[in-house]
């Protein structure tokens, strides 16, 4: 008997960059379906793994073997393709939950002085 698969679902809060005009929640749409990988095959998603962008929020369904630390890492990746890994992180807000947020730069310049 087959194993019986239950659906995840990612969501990524993308506001904060986005309406600073840093961020393209198109690229990473598209870079995510190019990226991701399903069996080991990059861009086998098929029905198993679904992404829709709606507004400042990228949501990733999947019914195939897929994590949190992965979307992550992918994230990470895009990040650092454009350039903008130094001033965003990828953080969770709960489980199944993440937002891109700015790291704070009033407490470094606390320090500093």
């Amino acid at each position: 008997m087959a194993p019986i698969v239950s659906a995840k679902k990612f969501t990524v809060d993308v506001s904060a960059p986005t309406e600073s005009g840093v961020f393209d929640p198109s690229s990473y749409v598209k870079f995510l379906n190019d990226k991701i990988k399903v069996e080991g095959i990059v861009g086998n998603l098929g029905n198993d793994i679904v992404i829709e962008e709606k507004g400042n929020t990228v949501t990733v369904a999947a019914t195939a073997k897929f994590s949190g630390k992965y979307l992550k890492y992918l994230t990470k990746k895009y990040l650092k393709k454009n350039q903008i890994r130094d001033w965003i992180r990828f953080v969770s807000v709960k489980q199944g939950v993440y937002k891109l947020t700015f790291y704070s730069v009033a407490a470094d310049e606390e320090e500093e002085e």
